[in-house]
This record gives structure tokens, sequence and C-alpha cells, in this order.
């Protein structure tokens, strides 16, 4: 095969240097988008906090505070727990016929002073809105991960960060001004997705440009940013307890990624993909010069990126040059793309143990953060708990892949995961702190799963589908983000430990799943699907060129 026999493109990238400078400053640069990724994802958990509430009394102001023998003359109280119902009041003063809250409700200002639950009544019957306020940012996800997926692969990396980040800047300060319910998810699915267009595209580009040696590190390590946008938001929200400033607080940082149109290059393994050797050249150029490294005569770069390219479209007959296409068409061949993924025996195999992975450690890691809320007296010190865990989740999942393996890895932080959320329903209802401990465990080991599938999956689709396979895997975990608020807030109900049993079985399922994965800790990076099919899984050479990774069939 050419891409055993060939040059290589990781032989391209060492000449001018691959974990250099460069490099290192546009991993910097991807923070930015990472970190408000980390803020903007679990927003809704303070700006849609639902703070506690009562029936407005019939003829009560907005401003006046009834006193406890009217509160006991027309509200129900739960005797367990001494507070008034949430929903219900009395037909009349000591009555005996409960009717729903008809003259609107009464919202405590203790933890919250202003929140889209309390503007826009989004309680009891309505509740079900404030979960679709999560599910639909996550569907703004899901769509950006399918749609800029095709989109990056076939106008560039770059195109898309740049002009994805201009929309964010518009939409995620739009959503502090919004006057309605509707006008404000629509707000929120613009910013998730291009959000995540960006966060995606910026990941594949930081990746295609990062020496084969540090990819590992690289891929985990650009995890770190959006935990620490996680933690920063609890604190940004403990001192703005309005939900409109919250909202200007998150965004406001979003201005810079106006810098992403001066400084970002286009990846030059892409333009090489796509005959554009020049361009291609101009970037390895400058990333030679910044990293202070000498480059071989233009004519010989040029034979180089000539024979790689000449190798996979070989490989490849389907990536032939072909006429500009429109938008529109782009989309039509990104669903003959994303078809290709289960076109064949092993790519199939591949992708949907991908697909269902992807789903289920998203469904645990967002159930988990949401209902973690619920097992503390302050939402605030279980949000940032559930952030803080990501960090050393991240920093022990560096290692363990390197030497254990990236599917040993997987199937561990699955099973940890599932382990400890069915541990949760052994504790007693009433207790608070076991529960938030054994959630915090599962939390840890989701982050670390999601860390680990997050490089696994760049490194086990082939160079011409890694970005539409990617953004498939990326948007089946978008469907488990969006079911997380329902199971939580829809079976909580029914019976607390109803979630945790899900939650948990879903875990164990995943770690059988991962088993079909091959393992590529140390194997070439496979360019085409007859790579795959080939059983391309070959031990990366010595001198480290095509040293990302790979596996057994």
């Amino acid at each position: 095969m050419a891409a055993a026999h060939g040059v290589q493109f990781e032989e391209i990238l060492s000449r001018a240097g691959d974990a250099g400078l460069w490099q290192a400053l546009l991993f910097v640069w991807s923070m930015v988008g990472s970190v408000l990724s980390g803020m903007h994802n679990f927003s809704s958990a303070f700006v849609g906090g639902e703070p506690e509430h009562r029936c407005a009394l019939p003829g009560e102001l907005a401003n006046e505070t009834a006193s406890e023998e009217q509160l006991h003359l027309w509200l129900p109280y739960n005797n367990a727990t001494g507070r008034p119902a949430s929903c219900e009041r009395w037909d009349a003063a000591g009555g005996s016929r409960t009717l729903g809250c008809d003259a609107g409700w009464v919202y405590s200002r203790e933890r919250f002073h202003s929140t889209i639950v309390s503007e826009w009544d989004l309680v009891c019957g309505r509740r079900w809105m404030m979960s679709t306020v999560q599910a639909s940012y996550m569907f703004g996800i899901f769509c950006g991960s399918m749609i800029s997926g095709v989109l990056s692969d076939q106008f560039g990396r770059r195109r898309v960060v740049c002009y994805s980040s201009v929309l964010f800047i518009i939409s995620s300060l739009a959503t502090a001004g919004a006057g309605s319910y509707a006008t404000f998810v629509t707000l929120r699915f613009i910013t998730a997705f291009t959000g995540t267009s960006v966060f995606n595209s910026m990941f594949i580009l930081t990746m295609e440009v990062m020496g084969p040696r540090w990819r590992s590190l690289v891929g985990l390590v650009y995890q770190i940013p959006f935990s620490c946008g996680f933690m920063a938001l609890p604190a940004a929200a403990y001192l703005v307890r309005d939900w409109r400033y919250l909202q200007l607080v998150i965004s406001a940082p979003s201005v810079l990624m106006l810098g992403f149109w001066w400084v970002l290059p286009e990846s030059p393994r892409w333009l090489i993909m796509q005959d554009r050797l020049p361009e291609a050249l101009g970037v390895l150029v400058a990333a030679a010069r910044r990293n202070k490294r000498t480059l071989p005569s233009d004519a010989e770069m040029m034979r180089m990126m000539s024979e790689f390219r000449a190798a996979e479209t070989k490989l490849s007959p389907d990536d032939d040059e072909e006429p500009q296409r429109s938008a529109l068409q782009s989309c039509a061949n990104g669903i003959g793309e994303i078809c290709r993924l289960v076109g064949t025996p092993r790519m199939r195999r591949i992708s949907l143990a991908s697909f269902y992975n992807w789903l289920v450690v998203s469904l645990i890691y967002y159930g988990v953060t949401f209902n973690s809320a619920d097992l503390s007296s302050s939402p605030y010190l279980a949000i940032f708990l559930a952030g803080l865990v990501e960090v050393p989740a991240v920093l022990l999942a560096v290692p363990l892949i390197s030497r254990v393996g990236r599917r040993p890895t997987t199937v561990l932080t699955f099973l940890l995961a599932g382990a400890a959320i069915l541990c949760i329903m052994a504790v007693p209802a009433g207790t608070a702190w076991p529960k938030l401990t054994l959630a915090m465990v599962g939390k840890f080991a989701s982050s670390a799963g999601f860390a680990v599938i997050f490089l696994y999956t760049a490194e086990f689709f082939p160079t011409t589908l890694r970005n539409v396979g990617f953004g498939a895997s990326s948007m089946c975990a978008r469907m488990g983000s969006m079911a997380a608020p329902y199971v939580v807030d829809l079976l909580s109900p029914v019976h607390w430990a109803i979630p945790s049993c899900v939650f948990g079985l879903a875990g164990v399922t995943a770690a059988l799943v991962a088993l079909l994965l091959p393992e590529t800790n140390g194997r070439r990076l496979p360019e085409t699907v007859a790579d795959i099919e080939q059983g391309a899984w070959h031990p990366a050479p010595k001198d480290g060129y095509q040293a990302l990774h790979s596996t057994e069939p």
C-alpha cells in the first residue's frame, strides 16, 4: 500500500517541525473555543436554575410577602419537609379541594435572583420546557457536529472555524437580550451549532498539524480548557445571580475568537489532499520559520507533497478532483460520505461501535452532571466538583492510553462509570454525600472516557473520512446528551433510582461494545477505507513519521 511505502504526511510535517512553537501557539488559540464551550454547555444549570417556588395567593402582589398564617390557610404542606406545595393551592382559605397555580407563582430569591424559569414560569406543568432548553442546545451541537464535519472536509478547517466564530459571538451575546422563550431557545441552538463547529474543527486542525509523538498528549490535554470553563461557570454564577448578566459575562470573552481570522492557518494535510500544493507549502514555510527549522528546497517539498497525494488519491478513487460544489451539493455529498462509514464490513463494525460508545459516554457525562445538582444543598458546589474531577480524569488518561492502550482504557472507564452509578441505588434515599461521592466517581470515569474516545476516534477513522466519522460520532453523542435531561427530569419523579439504573446499565453495555474497536496505540494512521479493509494496522516506523495509531481488525 502506498500509505506504507510512499512518502507519509508525518514525514513532510517533520521537515517544518512537528511539535514546536507554531503548534504550541495554535493550541493556545484553540483553548479559547474550548473554554467557552465548557461554560455554555452547562450554563442552563444556572441560567435555567429552578428556584424554590409556591403558588401565588389570590390577590397577592409580586412585591408583597404573605404571612405564615396565610400560607397555611391557602397552601397544602408537605409533612416530611414542612414546606408548602410547589404546584397546588386550596380552592379557598382552609379549603379541601386543590387547584393549580392559576394566580402564578412566587419564587425565592435566596439561591437565584432571576432565571428563565422564574421569568417565564417554566415550572410544574411547564417543567418539560426547561428540559427542552438543554435538549435543544444539545440538538444544536448534534446538527453542528454533523454539518460542520462535512463543510470542514469540503471547504477547509480554517474557513469553518472563522465563520462559525462570528456567528457564535453574535448569538451568544444576543441571548442575553432574548424577550421570549422561543427566541431564547433559538439563539441557544445557534450558539450550540456554531460553538461545536469551532470546537470540533479546531480539534481536527490541531491534531493534523501535531507530530505523532505528541498527538496522544495534546488530544487529551485539549479537554482541560473545557474543564476550566466548566469550573469557571459556577464561580461566575455564584457572583452574578441574574441570568441576563450571567449570559453576558460568559459570552463577552468570545470576542477573542475574532483573532482566528488573522492567526489560524489552514491544515496543510487538507490542502495537499485538495491539490492546493502551493498553499500547503506556504503554511509549511510559515511553520518552519516559527519553529526555527530549515525546509528542503521548494521543488523537493512539492515533490514530496505530490507523491503523498498521488498515493492517497490512487488508494481512494472517490476522492478524485471534482468541480467546485455548491453548499447544497456538498451536504448531499456529505450524506454519501456518511454512508461510506457503514459501506464495508470492518468500517461498519468500527463506525457502529464508535457511535454507540459516544452516545453512552455523553448520556452518562451530562446526566450525572445535571443530576449532581440535586444531590447537594448547593448547585454551585456540585457543578464545580463535577468540573473539577475532569482535570485528574484527563491527566490519568494520558499515561493509561499509552501504557495500557486505547481499547483497554476505554473499556475500563465505561465499567467504572457504570459500576459507580449502579451503586448509587444501594444508598438510602435520604443520604446525600454518599450519593454525591459515587456520582463524582461516575463523572470522573465518564470524563476520562470522553477524553480517551475523543482522541481514539480521530485515530481509527481514515483520513478521507476522519472529519465525517468524527462528526457523525459526535452527532451520536448529542443524541445521548439530548436524552439526559429527560431521563433525569421525567424519570426521577417516578423513582429516584431509575436514572442511576439507566446510566449504570448503559455504561456496562458500552464497555462490552468497546471490545469491537481496534487498538490504535503505536500504529499508523489509516489514510483510506482501503487501509481499514486491508487490515493496515502496522506498527509505526521507528523514525516516527507515521506514529499515530491504528489497529488489528
